[in-house]
């Protein structure tokens, strides 16, 4: 079996799906199988993800194409240019509240990244699908696609299932209808001013 035949029947690159050129797919989490002695998904889809936060120091769990998909059970990609790589990335994670948007990723092009807020912001105005993002993100997702906001102490809890140090309207006054904003760890270990976007299921 020659290796161009191999690649197809296990789908290990993006090329082989032939989707056309600005349509999102869903990628099954069986065809994220890090080859480490080939160019393969993984690392198409870990390039994405280290230009997305090259300007943080990378991914705070993704650090190499090994780690994908990590925890994460929700891959979706699109190609947008001549080449026969992907271009944007949304990533997320099945919680009891729902789809919460995670990892995000693009190539770095004003196009790619287009595409990638489009995408989150289609997703966050569903019932069902929610966010905690900050700084840039969180601004393009307020001011930009208008998606609203958890304004209550008690549902983010329940939704994170962890308690938040609450802060409530953004302290500099930006965004005034938006008043759920609170500070909790990164992974942990940073303390980080977030808000939780979207529209998550709480029973």
């Amino acid at each position: 079996m020659n290796k161009k035949w191999k690649n197809f029947i296990n789908e290990k690159v993006w090329a082989d799906y032939e989707e056309p050129k600005g349509q999102w797919k869903d990628v099954p989490l069986s065809d994220l199988e890090h080859d480490p002695d080939e160019y393969d998904l993984t690392d198409e889809m870990y390039n994405l993800i280290a230009t997305a936060y090259a300007k943080i120091g990378g991914h705070v769990n993704i650090k190499g194409p090994a780690d994908v998909p990590d925890k994460y059970d929700q891959w979706s990609a699109v190609d947008l240019d001549g080449d026969p790589e992907p271009d944007a990335l949304r990533v997320a994670s099945t919680k009891p509240a729902g789809t919460k948007l995670t990892v995000s990723g693009h190539d770095g092009t004003r196009i790619a990244k287009n595409a990638y807020t489009d995408k989150t912001a289609d997703m966050l105005k569903k019932d069902g699908y929610f966010a905690e993002m900050s700084d840039a993100i969180a601004h393009i997702m307020i001011t930009r696609y208008n998606i609203e906001s958890v304004n209550d102490k008690e549902t983010v809890e329940k939704v994170l299932g962890k308690s938040v140090d609450w802060v409530g309207p953004h302290p500099e006054g930006k965004y005034p209808e938006h008043t759920g904003w609170y500070v909790r760890k990164l992974s942990g270990k940073v303390s980080h001013m977030k808000i939780m976007l979207g529209k998550p299921k709480v029973g």
